[in-house]
């Protein structure tokens, strides 16, 4: 087109085939610009909106929670219940029905014109939060006499459940703000884990509500659920902690050493006295539940405040992130304008000052487009407003190369979440979300080609004497034997999972249940004849007790749910009978 140009002897006709050449290009340039700055305000604009979202729901999880604490203790006085208790419980509601109203009207037209599935879901879970106090006002108003230790479990379940319903609503609102505010999630993933940490200690208190109420010592099944809620919290401490280690500037801060000092140390400390206390003798603790309450629940106010200072954290990154994008996209907007209006200035000197300019700025926005080699930007060579431009192409060149850093970064930060949300931190083994979700899909997948699929069951014998005798390092060590003896002993098609503290599971398709005996007995055998060293240099071994139950083919509707339980209970008489043994369901 250029050179047709230079054939023809009319200046003007020349001029505006030149001005055409010259303003569709820029035109495109400019939009190229301002979309990339608008997209990069529109991501902070989501950010916010979402991390908004998240912050709402964190705080209702938490009164939804703290709810727990009046209503366990009304379940432990006696009737009349103390109007003052039944009052502060009636105040905890009132928080926690208006956090859900402010949590409603997020997701509410026009604030969130396509949030008609959460605001649904959120509507479903005050349902089932009615439903749940419902119940618990029952069994409070109950004759104490009638109301027995399982009626009181079944209540505190019933709030329980309310929680991680608010929690996997929020999940989609968390991956928009990781996927455009990149550089705070390690920030937001803490805020999460405190969230987290918060409700498990809430529940860790709730799990001596039935024992406290009935005035009787903690039983077998009350240790266990304690067992399980203190190993989740160890869990998250020790994810809190390898995060707070990779930022430098969060590992002093008053928060996270209060959160360290008051709840890690002193309410995990008044947890083991109330513990031991309650396990002494028929009457228990000698404590009411609205005594432990009082005692415990201050404790855990530190985590509340660690949880609230990284959102904080959050929250100003991403205002001065939304701050700093529009101020570029204004700025843009103005060197776009100022950049058309000189290079239609600079037409009068077309050849030396644009033709030549303007056929290098359309190859190098051809390479950033495509994604190719970029040529090199010749900056500071031309004057005046065609330098503007290619600053400006630099600019866009870097843009695009910031770009592509983000996304790989985000990809890579998606894909270390999606990882860490099934794998447990410290045997590289499948946590227990992760294998429930596999039990369903071998469920659904399997067609009878193995007639049998086995569940084992197994723990470390005396665990809790092993960390007290050798430290926590030596047995966090041990557990990491007994992973490298799952992955030597167990099949590749075989799932194996930590599923607790020192507990493991294994599911897999065999001939007969005589198979999956076998692989119990040689991993068994395995634990027996391990060896592992404490950080002083002692030795040490150990033993495992183990519970196999299996359906068949043709009865897998019928009996799945039962496996696990079925496991559990063999796992149990393998304790009570000597340990070290394996016990397969003859009954299956």
């Amino acid at each position: 087109m250029f050179r047709s140009a230079y054939a023809l002897k009319s200046l003007e006709r020349y001029f505006l085939i030149l001005a055409t050449g010259v303003v569709l290009p820029v035109s495109v340039l400019t939009g190229i610009v301002v979309q990339q700055n608008w997209r990069a305000y529109a991501s902070t604009a989501a950010a916010s909106t979402a991390f908004t979202a998240v912050r709402c729901t964190l705080q209702t999880m938490e009164l939804v929670s703290a709810e727990r604490g009046p209503m366990n203790a009304a379940l432990g006085e006696n009737l009349p219940v103390p109007p003052a208790l039944l009052a502060s419980l009636r105040d905890a509601r009132e928080r926690s029905d208006a956090k859900l109203a402010e949590l409603l009207a997020l997701y509410r037209a026009p604030l969130s014109p396509h949030g008609a599935k959460e605001f649904s879901n959120i509507q479903r879970i005050r349902q089932a939060l009615a439903i749940a106090r419902a119940n618990a006002d029952l069994a409070i108003e109950a004759p104490r006499g009638t109301v027995s230790g399982r009626n009181v479990w079944s209540v505190v379940d019933g709030m329980v459940d309310v929680v991680p319903e608010l929690r996997t609503g929020m999940v989609e609102s968390i991956g928009i703000v990781m996927r455009n505010q990149s550089d705070a999630s390690d920030m937001m993933a803490l805020a999460i884990l405190a969230g987290e940490l918060r409700e498990q200690a809430g529940l860790l208190g709730s799990t001596f509500t039935p024992a406290l109420s009935r005035r009787r010592a903690l039983n077998d099944a009350d240790q266990l659920k304690i067992e399980r809620v203190l190993g989740r919290i160890e869990e998250l401490q020790t994810l809190i902690d390898a995060r707070i280690s990779s930022i430098p500037e969060l590992r002093g801060t008053i928060a996270y050493m209060d959160m360290k000092h008051l709840y890690m140390g002193d309410g995990i400390a008044y947890i083991e006295r109330l513990r031991e206390l309650a396990a002494r003798g028929p009457a228990g603790a000698g404590l009411t539940p609205r005594e432990v309450v009082e005692a415990y629940v201050p404790l855990m106010r530190s985590i509340t405040q660690f949880r609230d200072f990284m959102l904080d954290r959050v929250e100003q990154r991403i205002a001065a992130q939304r701050t700093a994008s529009v101020r570029v996209l204004l700025a843009t907007l103005a060197a776009a304008a100022m950049l058309a209006a000189a290079l239609m200035l600079s037409l009068s000197q077309f050849r030396k000052r644009v033709i030549r300019p303007f056929v290098q700025a359309t190859r190098i926005i051809g390479a950033i487009a495509d994604g190719g080699s970029v040529p090199a930007i010749p900056l500071d060579r031309y004057r005046g407003e065609i330098n503007g431009m290619f600053s400006a192409l630099s600019v866009l060149k870097d843009t695009a190369a910031s770009k592509s850093r983000l996304e790989s970064e985000r990809d890579r930060l998606i894909l270390d979440l999606a990882t860490m949300a099934e794998t447990d931190f410290l045997t590289g083994l499948l946590n227990r979300r992760a294998f429930e979700r596999r039990f369903e899909e071998t469920r659904e997948r399997w067609r009878g080609a193995d007639p049998v699929l086995a569940f084992i069951l197994f723990d470390i014998d005396h665990f809790k004497s092993i960390n007290d005798t050798y430290g926590h390092a030596a047995g966090d060590e041990a557990l990491k034997v007994v992973a490298a003896l799952c992955a030597r002993n167990f099949r590749h098609a075989d799932v194996v999972a930590r599923v607790g503290g020192e507990e493991f599971a294994v599911l897999c398709h065999t001939s007969q249940p005589g198979q999956a005996l076998e692989m119990a007995e040689r991993m068994r055998h395995g634990i027996a004849q391990a060896s592992v060293t404490s950080c002083d240099g002692s030795r040490f071994g150990m033993t495992a007790s183990f519970g196999v139950s299996y359906v068949e083919w043709g009865t897998i509707a019928g009996r799945a749910e039962t496996l696990f339980r079925r496991a559990d209970e063999l796992l149990y008489q393998a304790k009570m009978s000597g340990r070290n043994r394996v016990l397969l369901d003859r009954a299956a």
